[in-house]
């Protein structure tokens, strides 16, 4: 296979994570999978955000007042409806990308993503069909508090995505190996990844998963050439994340990874497109 690239919430570095014009920008780019976080309302709708709350730096209120850090203890997206979210612009300029363009821009609803990206992409002639690498953030401890249940998490997901007809063209993934199994559970023809950020728990979260899963995707200052051989030696795609700098982006290459989820697309197309 190619050496894969993913847009880490989408360009950020030239748009506000999770926004439409990030993933319109990745598209432009020739990126063909988008990295993306989902969440849940109190309506039990799927929305597309890094956080399960909303919150400074990203966020103002709907009268147009930026949000403070302390503002996520108030604004808990699985209390609130679809309705109210969207009332809150989340297109400001993150501090750590100085060229991000500020938008007006609420969190989008992950149905509305698959609408509209697609949508973009054929008014534009684009080729290729975009892939969208689901993450579900989840926590075991959090279950009724940011999120619901894994079953009913994985089930809202899995008929959001059949509903828009592409189940071929998603991947799910998460740091909580219990709704990845859920999900697979329910259908055991969509690609699933499990996230690591640490090497001492990789054997026992793959024996919890019950199944070998086709990704494992792991942070990459704990990648090596010993860690890719051994997902490798299971028929394990490891593609790691966040890699923003050039040389740890072609160090990763280097080392036989599969892929790399980066904030800066354009840098990675550069060096491998």
């Amino acid at each position: 296979m190619c050496f894969e690239i993913q847009a880490h919430r989408g360009a950020r570095s030239f748009f506000p994570e999770n926004t439409l014009q990030a993933f319109f920008k990745a598209a432009d780019l020739g990126v063909r999978v988008l990295e993306l976080d989902l969440v849940v309302s109190k309506d039990m709708e799927v929305v597309v955000s890094h956080d399960p709350w909303l919150s400074a730096p990203l966020c103002s209120d709907p009268q147009g007042k930026p949000l403070n850090t302390e503002d996520w203890l108030r604004y808990n997206i699985y209390e609130m409806s679809y309705s109210d979210i969207e009332l809150f612009d989340c297109g400001l300029p993150h501090p750590s990308f100085p060229f991000q363009q500020r938008i007006v821009a609420c969190k989008p609803l992950l149905s509305k993503v698959f609408k509209t990206v697609d949508a973009y992409m054929v008014s534009k002639g684009m080729k290729g069909q975009m892939i969208y690498n689901l993450e579900i953030k989840s926590w075991p401890d959090k279950d009724g508090v940011y999120h619901p249940t894994p079953d009913c998490y994985a089930e809202l997901v899995l008929r959001l995505v059949e509903a828009a007809g592409l189940l071929g063209c998603v991947r799910i993934q998460s740091f909580d190996y219990r709704v990845v199994q859920e999900a697979w559970r329910l259908n055991h023809h969509i690609p699933y990844g499990l996230l690591i950020n640490e090497r001492k728990n990789i054997e026992r979260d793959l024996h919890s998963l019950g199944f070998i899963p086709l990704y494992v995707n792991p942070h990459f200052l704990i990648v090596d050439r010993e860690l890719t051989e051994y997902f490798h030696g299971q028929d394990i795609v490891m593609i790691p994340w966040t890699v923003n700098r050039k040389e740890d982006m072609l160090a990763m290459n280097h080392i036989g990874a599969d892929g790399i989820i980066t904030d800066f697309p354009e840098i990675a197309c550069s060096l491998f497109h």
